[in-house]
């Protein structure tokens, strides 16, 4: 009898358990969603943590209509994406004024080359040195500044319907 209240005790455990971590994330969804939508400068993005940035990144990119996965074999910290299988993504969330040196260009090209990836893509808060540029154009890898960033953002965002006042119409 003990080992049968036991048993009943610790799958109400393990139930309440799962509900309660279904229901923190759905509310961490609708966080990236909320914050998707109030993004309006470069500003906004530095005021989130590095996980709610790679998360609304990939949140823009499904809304494009990509198969985003995070994956370890790429990225800084081990935090890069790989879209539609074939394209490695290094999210740079650093100062808006920072350019991004050739050298991470060149590591991310041979994380490429090593994954039999041939196309990549470097999304920074700030812009890309002049020798960057070259490099990653050489290489097939997409230079995104903060600039494009927000332009994408505002792209997929959902517009807000304005309801206009019926009754003051003019009659005829």
């Amino acid at each position: 009898m003990i080992f049968f209240m036991t048993f009943i005790i610790m799958l109400v455990i393990m139930i309440v358990s799962f509900i309660v971590n279904c229901i923190r994330t759905i509310l961490y969804k609708i966080k990236i969603h909320q914050l998707l939508e109030s993004i309006e400068t470069r500003e906004d993005f530095l005021f989130m943590r590095y996980r709610d940035f790679i998360n609304v990144v990939i949140l823009i990119f499904k809304r494009k209509g990509m198969d985003v996965k995070v994956t370890p074999k790429c990225g800084e910290e081990e935090n890069g994406l790989i879209l539609d299988k074939r394209q490695f993504v290094e999210l740079w969330k650093h100062n808006l004024g920072e350019l991004v040196e050739i050298e991470g260009a060149k590591k991310l090209a041979r994380c490429m080359r090593l994954n039999g990836i041939y196309r990549g893509m470097i999304v920074t808060l700030g812009d890309f040195k002049p020798n960057t540029r070259q490099y990653c154009h050489t290489y097939v890898i997409q230079c995104i500044t903060g600039e494009q960033l927000v332009t994408m953002c505002k792209e997929v965002q959902r517009k807000r319907v304005v309801l206009e006042n019926l009754t003051s119409v003019d009659k005829v």
